[in-house]
């Protein structure tokens, strides 16, 4: 059984940029694969890219 920091997944974000027609945020998800599942995290990815898409900037 593992213990200490490294039990919770990590959502790092960095600065987001524009260039030209683009908006880019530099995002870094870190978990243990046996808490989350590879399909879990990336379905929670999925969902999260299509939050941001609806944003107006």
């Amino acid at each position: 059984m593992y213990s200490g920091i490294f039990n919770n997944p990590f959502l790092i974000w960095g600065r987001y940029r524009r260039r030209w027609f683009r908006t880019t945020l530099t995002i870094s998800f870190q978990f243990h694969h046996t808490q989350i599942d590879g399909a879990h995290a990336a379905c929670f990815l999925d969902m999260l890219q299509k939050e941001i898409d609806t944003l107006a900037i």
